[in-house]
Parts: structure tokens; C-alpha cells; sequence
């Protein structure tokens, strides 16, 4: 027969092993959570990083002055951050928090642009009307070419072989051949254009004009609008649900968001906020939309189903970017 003891004994030390481990990821400064939501604000020169379980800020991250906008690598691991007030975009670590590189682009640099493979980013300088292409693994500028007035954001195609630019200032859109690294098309954009986002088949571009109080459908092959809805209260900020079925923006003057079906392409309901509602991120299970409120200094943590607000967040001056991460 098999001593007890030594059964005893062997249980012990399983138990001690599995407690050990615990204790190291549980200690670890590295433990990680189901979800975050990263927060760019422009007075605080910070991007905040809120666990989405507790809805609390988990940490501070110091960027460059006049944080803006906050875009992630398709692989999630490199956050990159827009400084309008340093021209500068700060790269960082999304699992150590790390500060990796400050790359200077130009005048107010207002957003970013990665390739789907992640090898290429764009800076889109709002104040200079034009764009830098920053290579990622040595995080490095390669070079700056001019679109149009205030360019403010930009879209890959699928492919990563073309870029969209949006020229709010000059209310068209520049078609640009990566490689070549030379306009190629010039489309009729919008006054005061902030988002662009593709439909999940890619058969549309979904871009605000907010000095037209409407969203424009374009189609991203010719550029063409397909369709107008009308979006009273300058829509601002926009994101799709997962799953293609409804559109969320932002009504910065009527301080509520829409919840707009695809289908229907009407708006189905819409919610008061706060004050100025500005950019917006959604959760890869599409339940819950975070609505930065930019005079309220708050990110309000939306049901995305009825539109309800869960909780609002403190930030730290002049809230504006919001992405979104799985860990």
C-alpha cells in the first residue's frame, strides 16, 4: 500500500505551488484586466487608462501637451497618442504603460493612422495641413507631404496600399498611394469633417459633416455620396457596433449622442450626456459606448443597447480621445 503520508505530503506541496503562482500574478504590476479604456486630455498632457471591470483609473500615462486622440496597432501592443500642443506623437507600450518614443510630426498633430500590418503610421497635422509617415519599428519620422487644408484624420484601405485623408478646412478628402507616397484622387469631403470609419463590408464610408448638421455615406471606390442622414446638434464623434447594425455619434451642441439603425439609416433614439460630447470608443462585445465629455472633463460609460449612462468617469482636463482594448 502507498504511505498516506507521502500522499498527504505531495498535496501539500501542489497546493503551496498553485498558491505561489497566484501570489506572482496577483502581485505582479503586470496583472491584467478583461478590458481598457485609454483617455487622451488635452490640459492634463496625459492619456488615462481605465480598467473597464471597476471603471476606474488604473494609471497616468504623461504624453506631450495638448493630448488629443488615442489610436491602438491592429495587434493592440503600441498605443499611439496625437499632441496638438507638441507636435509630437507619443508611442507606448500597452502592456508595461511605457513611454517607447516622442516622434515629432508637425503643427497640431491631430490624429493617427496605422497600416493593418502595423509597420506604418500616419500623423495627420491639422495646424499644417499636411501628413508624416512615421515608420513603427524604429520609430522614426520618414517623411511629410502635404494634403490639404487642416488635415484632421485618416483610414488604411484593407489592403494598407491606400490612404484617406480627411482635409476638414478644405471640406475634400486626398486619396493618397502609400507607396508612391503621392495623391492620386481629390473627393468632396465635408466642412469640419472629424470621423471616417468604413462599414464592416467596406461597401461605405461613414464621414460627419457637422457644419451640414448630416453623416454622408460614401462610397470608398469612387468617393461618391451614397446617402445623407440628417444629424442635427454638429455631429462630431462616431463609432460603429460590432456587429454593423447601428451607428453611435456624438451631438456636441445638443450634448447628447444618437443611436442611428444601419438598415433603416435613422435615428432610432438619442440620450443627453453632458457637456460637449466629443470622441467615442465602443467594446468589442458592443454593450457598453464611452462618450468623453470635453467641457465636463468625464468619460461617461454608456449602455449601448438603450443609451443609458452607467457611471461618469473623472478625468483630468479637457477630455477628448477614447479608444478602446481587449487585454
Amino acid at each position: 500500500m502507498k504511505s498516506t503520508s507521502n500522499k498527504c505530503g505531495k498535496s501539500q506541496k501542489l497546493q503551496s505551488w498553485f498558491l505561489f503562482a497566484f501570489s506572482i500574478v496577483f502581485f505582479s504590476g503586470t496583472q491584467s484586466y478583461a478590458g481598457e479604456v485609454w483617455v487622451a486630455n488635452m490640459k492634463g498632457a496625459n492619456v488615462q487608462v481605465i480598467d473597464t471591470d471597476s471603471n476606474k483609473v488604473v494609471k497616468t500615462i504623461p504624453t506631450g501637451a495638448g493630448a488629443h486622440n488615442v489610436t491602438f496597432s491592429p495587434d493592440g501592443k503600441l498605443g499611439f497618442i496625437a499632441n496638438l500642443g507638441t507636435k509630437s506623437i507619443t508611442i507606448i507600450d500597452t502592456k508595461t504603460k511605457e513611454v517607447l518614443a516622442d516622434v515629432v510630426a508637425d503643427t497640431k498633430a491631430h490624429d493617427v493612422a496605422v497600416s493593418p500590418d502595423g509597420t506604418l503610421a500616419v500623423s495627420c497635422n491639422v495646424g499644417a495641413g499636411n501628413i508624416t509617415f512615421i515608420d513603427v519599428a524604429s520609430k522614426k519620422a520618414l517623411d511629410t507631404m502635404a494634403t490639404d487644408k487642416k488635415a484632421i484624420t485618416a483610414i488604411f484601405s484593407r489592403d494598407g496600399k491606400t490612404l484617406y485623408v480627411v482635409n476638414a478646412g478644405a471640406a475634400n478628402i486626398s486619396v493618397i498611394d502609400v507607396k508612391s507616397r503621392k495623391i492620386i484622387e481629390t473627393w468632396k469631403g465635408a466642412k469640419g469633417a472629424m470621423a471616417i470609419k468604413p462599414t464592416k463590408d467596406w461597401k461605405h464610408f461613414w464621414v460627419t459633416a457637422p457644419a451640414d448638421n448630416k453623416l454622408l455615406l460614401m462610397g470608398p471606390d469612387h468617393g461618391a455620396v451614397m446617402a445623407a442622414i440628417d444629424v442635427p446638434g454638429e455631429p462630431h464623434g462616431l463609432v460603429h457596433s460590432p456587429d454593423g447594425k447601428t451607428v453611435y455619434v456624438g451631438q456636441r451642441k445638443l450634448n447628447q449622442i444618437a443611436m442611428i439603425d444601419t438598415a433603416s439609416r435613422k435615428i432610432t433614439k438619442t440620450s443627453s450626456m453632458g457637456q460637449r460630447p466629443d470622441m467615442m470608443a465602443i467594446s468589442s462585445d458592443g454593450k457598453t459606448v464611452y462618450v468623453a465629455l470635453r467641457d465636463e472633463n468625464k468619460l461617461a460609460v454608456v449602455s449601448a443597447a438603450d443609451l443609458s449612462i452607467i457611471t461618469k468617469i473623472d478625468a483630468d482636463g479637457e477630455t477628448h480621445g477614447v479608444a478602446y482594448r481587449d487585454n
